[in-house]
């Protein structure tokens, strides 16, 4: 225990390394949203209206940063491609070093980067928008939750495929759809039956609930319902990636 932890924090500063270096990224995830809910938030704000009474920018602003987080940590698996083709993961697997471990440091680093980012981010959106910190609780379980599905997804897809362009294609082809049967852009309970049921059976729509509900105090399912499942879902995606990652390399070795 004491080694899989110890290799799971030098993995994790090695990770929290690449992303504090990689300026670009910040500034890229920083100015899309905040343009994203400006032009389109403010453009259908007076158009929209929400059976929650809440203005549709902020909504777009709740489900926008969750959005964020789930595309963010599907780069899990993408920098699992640029390690292997580096050399790095090869280095790290012949290493005396847990395979476990590889995953968790990439899993807590990018948690930690999703939560510096959203608070980053309604620090910024709270000066036009309706967004606060009304749950933290709820904020970082949702982050956590969001962020850990879709590392596992990330990884899944990074241990099987071997080209960066195969991954981002079948990675958006995967994730697209859960963002958009999810309540990001819209209510839930405006949708017609059967994509109601669709958004109730898509894991991210929890994650967005509790997040808005963590950012704006409105819901449209009950927290507890949301907080149990980004909990249970969490741990079982944390599983299940590293017994992907684990299997994709044996198989691959």
């Amino acid at each position: 225990m004491t080694t899989l932890i110890s290799d799971t924090l030098a993995i994790l500063r090695r990770e929290a390394i690449r992303y504090r270096r990689d300026r670009a990224y910040w500034v890229g995830q920083v100015v899309f949203p905040l343009a994203f809910v400006g032009f389109m938030g403010f453009g259908l704000n007076d158009v929209v209206k929400l059976p929650s009474g809440t203005d549709y920018a902020g909504h777009l602003a709740s489900g926008l940063l969750a959005l964020l987080v789930g595309s963010g940590a599907v780069g899990g698996g993408f920098s699992l491609i640029e390690d292997r083709q580096t050399g790095f993961l090869r280095a790290l697997l012949i290493a005396p070093v847990a395979r476990a471990s590889i995953v968790l440091g990439k899993l807590v680093a990018r948690i930690s980067v999703s939560l510096l980012l959203v608070l980053l981010l309604v620090a910024c959106m709270s000066t036009f928008t309706e967004l606060r910190i009304v749950s933290l609780p709820a904020l970082v379980t949702a982050i956590a939750g969001v962020t850990t599905v879709f590392v596992a997804i990330g990884i899944a897809l990074g241990s099987r495929l071997r080209r960066l362009e195969s991954f981002r294609t079948i990675a958006a082809l995967v994730t697209v759809p859960l963002y958009l049967f999810s309540g990001i852009f819209y209510p839930i309970e405006t949708l017609p039956a059967g994509m109601r049921a669709l958004a109730y059976a898509n894991p991210l729509t929890y994650g967005v609930e509790l997040m808005r509900f963590g950012l704006l105090g409105v819901n449209e399912i009950p927290v507890a319902t949301c907080a149990a499942m980004m909990g249970g879902l969490g741990l079982l995606a944390a599983l299940f990636a590293v017994w992907i990652f684990d299997r994709g390399e044996r198989a691959g070795a």
